[in-house]
């Protein structure tokens, strides 16, 4: 009787050990549900975030900064200078309303220090360079409403405008891309003009 209570009492302490290693370890296999150990698996791909772009005689305005007047491209509702962390994806919309046919694009002017009084900017795109926005990047043209991407920024500070409209209305911006970059400040709009929600619904007006 001895020997038989002893053998029952390996086999509980044995099936005991066992449900105790499964629920710390998952079994070995990795799937056991919990937070991975540090340094193992990949982060979630970044959000999408949107610049909209408009002509800068909207609602959406202009603004003075330390770069000279800049207008035409928001990621809130105003013009603002954008600003993104290395790595950020981005959409680019026209929020131009769509019964304006009014065409917009986002490309890098080519400048280093300023904008240029001759910038490289193209009506055709090449964002066939991995989808990254980088140096020399350009959207192509894009209608009313359109919206174009993801594209993942690439750090660095960009100088970028619209090919229709940066000579006529001044339609330039300035992106950074950092690791501490924040949006500037928004423009007021216009007088009588009232930009559209953040969410992107509407769109400004000629």
């Amino acid at each position: 009787m001895p020997q038989r209570f002893a053998i029952l009492s390996l086999g509980v302490t044995v099936t005991a050990l066992a449900a105790a290693l499964a629920a710390c370890g998952g079994g070995g296999s990795g799937g056991g549900g919990g937070t991975p150990p540090m340094g193992g698996g990949s982060p979630p791909p970044p959000t999408s975030q949107v610049i909209r772009v408009a002509i800068p005689t909207s609602a959406i305005g202009t603004i003075q900064s330390a770069f000279g007047i800049i207008g035409g491209y928001t990621q809130s509702g105003t013009s603002q200078i954008l600003g993104f962390k290395p790595g950020q994806q981005v959409e680019i919309q026209n929020a131009q309303n769509s019964g304006t046919g009014i065409p917009h694009t986002l490309g890098d002017t080519g400048g280093s220090s300023g904008f240029p009084s001759s910038p490289s900017l193209s009506l055709q795109s090449n964002t066939a360079n991995g989808g990254k926005l980088t140096h020399g990047f350009q959207t192509g043209t894009i209608q009313p409403g359109e919206l174009r991407g993801p594209f993942t920024l690439e750090a660095g500070t960009y100088f970028i405008g619209c090919a229709y409209h940066y000579a006529t209305d001044n339609m330039r911006d300035v992106l950074v891309v950092a690791a501490d970059a924040t949006p500037g400040p928004a423009a007021t709009p216009p007088a009588g003009e009232t930009p559209p929600p953040n969410s992107g619904g509407g769109g400004y007006g000629p």
